[in-house]
């Protein structure tokens, strides 16, 4: 596996590393089970993520798919766009995919230099919002969750895992109204993160 899985993963993590030290409200209502399901929801959110910031590799004629990468990318991206849900170890498999079999080293270095700037922008936000006194009471934000989080929803910069939003992603993919069930998430399916994947497949098929 390239550099880039072990890359997102370390990105995750910073943040809630130092909410640990700092002793932040954020990270004392993080109870056992929110942290479980922040690692069972881990690949998806990875794979999600790389997902979003595969267009911005198009700005680039040097990092653009070509004709052949863009073949491997639509059948894979069409069976995204198609899964009724998305399962942790199947998210790592595409992820594995489009690291190992799609992309070169090239644009891999590229991506890297991608999320690294969305997560300074992440943590900007954060910044920007414990310092007007917002952070207080607002929910813990689980990686992969539709809507950023659970209790209220932190949100995260509202791009994260596909930049589904709340409201949308909880009543399409949890049509009982019950607990959220991540066994039952597409971030993919529907909201900003399908609107998102429907333009990407649309420049695709234009190579």
């Amino acid at each position: 596996m390239k550099n880039v899985l072990v890359f997102t993963a370390a990105l995750t993590l910073i943040p809630l590393a130092s909410a640990q030290q700092n002793g932040s409200a954020q990270n004392r209502q993080m109870t056992p089970e929110m942290r479980a399901r922040m690692a069972q929801m881990q690949p998806i959110n990875d794979l999600s993520q790389t997902v979003r910031l595969l267009p911005d590799l198009e700005k680039n004629k040097a990092t653009a798919m070509t004709k052949t990468q863009a073949k491997s990318l639509l059948t894979l991206l069409g069976t995204l766009q198609k899964a009724s849900a998305i399962q942790p170890n199947d998210a790592k498999k595409y992820l594995a995919q489009i690291e190992d079999k799609i992309l070169t080293d090239k644009q891999l270095t590229a991506l890297d230099d991608l999320m690294l700037k969305a997560e300074q922008q992440r943590t900007a936000q954060r910044t920007q919002r414990q310092a007007g006194g917002t952070q207080g009471g607002a929910g813990v934000r689980i990686p992969g969750l539709p809507g950023g989080g659970l209790g209220g929803g932190a949100g995260g910069g509202g791009q994260r895992s596909g930049g589904q939003g709340g409201n949308g992603a909880n009543s399409g993919q949890n049509a009982q109204g019950g607990q959220f069930d991540p066994t039952k998430f597409n971030p993919f399916k529907q909201g900003r993160g399908a609107d998102a994947l429907k333009a990407y497949i649309a420049v695709l098929q234009k190579k």
